[in-house]
């Protein structure tokens, strides 16, 4: 070998301190926040199907110029959304006004 070649690096030698015993292994494969979180995910997605199933019935809806009918579900889900776009254009307007009236009091000093 020349003098000038570098030297191959040996790998470093493992002592048993790294090695971890069987007990902390099982406790790090046991995740109880995964197991919650799969849980409530099945639960939720079980409470889903029974609302569907439970509000199938037809309604009958009257806007002002004609009626439509539709499944109880598809009302539900629409004023779920209504009343989320409702309350997040609220607060948008809400954190405006309090912007504003922030820079006028600044602007009053």
């Amino acid at each position: 070998m020349n003098e000038n070649e570098p030297k191959p690096e040996s790998a470093p030698v493992s002592t048993g301190a790294e090695v971890k015993a069987p007990e902390i292994e099982q406790e790090e494969a046991w995740q109880p926040q995964l197991w919650s979180k799969l849980i409530l995910l099945l639960a939720l997605v079980g409470y889903g199907i029974a609302l569907v199933i439970a509000n199938s019935s037809k309604v009958k809806i009257s806007f002002l110029f004609m009626s439509v009918k539709v499944s109880l579900i598809w009302m539900i889900l629409l004023c779920l959304m209504l009343g989320l776009i409702a309350g997040v254009l609220i607060s948008q307007m809400h954190r405006h006004r309090k912007i504003k009236q922030a820079r006028l009091e600044r602007q009053a000093e």
